[in-house]
């Protein structure tokens, strides 16, 4: 395994052998360089075990079984980047492992770190958040399927409770329309050079949002909604890791 400086000054890379990238119809992203604060936990959340399985490598297989995902590339906190490379290169290396990098001080640094090994031949970039290995590759497929038709498309959950406005935290104003409202999840996927060219002019512009489908809404249109799961939870406080522990196990007894 070989060392590779990357040309962002926060990133350093190990390359893994995998098949050429453009060769690659989906290059799938997963994101999880985050610090994981609020875990509380010794370790960062992608390293943290669910049912026997770390989160990093479950959420990483799940991209890979997915029949449109050609290559993965996996972002990682900048002191996690061995770490994550031995243990993805071993017996529990997911299929089509590009390479194993690191990200940056927000996601959207680590977004681009990741994208940035999109070739000419990847159509389609898919960004998931590593904090949610519950996601199912038919997930994975219905959005691929999504942005291939719309351009662009998220895993997102129609809102079901009542949602308040509140200025101060302390007193509801109003209630917004719930018909309007969609939590996003991830995936989320995009047309792969219209994608990199927003990143790119993000930065230039100096807006860093935290869902990767906020480029395409400020500067292309409107993203395809896909009927999520709420299975598909995000991990980011102890108790999400239970809920998601017993979801696993509820998967393998089956009906």
């Amino acid at each position: 395994m070989r060392h590779q400086r990357e040309g962002y000054g926060f990133e350093r890379a190990l390359s893994l052998p995998c098949a050429r990238l453009e060769d690659a119809q989906t290059l799938a992203v997963l994101v999880a360089a985050g610090r994981s604060s609020r875990m509380r936990a010794a370790q960062r959340k992608p390293f943290l075990e669910l049912d026997g399985t770390l989160v990093l490598v479950r959420a990483a297989r799940a991209l890979a079984a997915a029949p449109s995902v050609r290559a993965l590339v996996v972002v990682v906190h900048q002191d996690d980047v061995q770490h994550a490379s031995e243990l993805l290169d071993g017996p529990l290396r997911p299929r089509g492992l590009a390479a194993v990098v690191a990200g940056g001080d927000e996601r959207i640094d680590s977004v681009r770190a990741g994208a940035r090994h999109a070739d000419a031949g990847v159509g389609t970039i898919l960004v998931h958040d590593g904090a949610r290995p519950l996601v199912t590759p038919e997930e994975v497929e219905a959005v691929i399927r999504a942005a291939r038709e719309h351009g662009a498309a998220l895993l997102a959950l129609a809102m079901s409770e009542t949602v308040k406005r509140s200025r101060d935290g302390r007193f509801a104003e109003e209630s917004l329309p719930r018909e309007e409202l969609w939590r996003a999840q991830s995936p989320q996927a995009f047309e792969a050079a219209r994608f990199r060219e927003l990143l790119a002019r993000a930065e230039r512009e100096g807006f860093r949002p935290t869902d990767d489908a906020a480029l395409w809404e400020r500067w292309v249109g409107p993203v395809a909604l896909v009927p999520g799961s709420p299975a598909n939870l995000k991990i980011s406080r102890p108790e999400d890791l239970e809920i998601a522990r017993a979801i696993a196990r509820s998967r393998e007894k089956g009906p």
